[in-house]
């Protein structure tokens, strides 16, 4: 069985802490750089798992969900931004798992 890669797509200090543990990745500078190089990883059968750093805009948020529910393979992973001051406060997906729990509850 072939072993499967890991990935990673972020900014300058998680893709170069992840590249010392020999972690194969691209430092993203803007939305369309991450878009074309998500799209290029996707396709390489040999990656599976692609860890995503870096802060996403809402309309990445979106994609990246649409992706998870599409495909099974490879398996995405968004890391919060470690280095971030008051990342609960700032986080997207937390905003969004939060509104859709209060929505369901009450």
């Amino acid at each position: 069985m072939a072993r499967e890669k890991i990935y990673v797509l972020g900014d300058p200090d998680i893709v170069l802490l992840l590249g010392l543990l020999g972690i194969e990745g691209k430092i993203i500078n803007d939305k369309e750089d991450f878009l074309k190089t998500f799209d290029e990883i996707i396709k390489d059968s040999s990656i599976g798992l692609i860890i995503i750093s870096f802060k996403l805009s809402e309309d990445m948020i979106d994609y990246l969900i649409k992706f998870k529910i599409e495909n099974r393979y490879p398996f995405v992973f968004i890391l919060p931004g470690m280095f971030e001051k008051g990342l609960d406060a700032s986080d997207i997906i937390l905003k969004r798992i939060s509104e859709s729990i209060r929505k369901n509850i009450g």
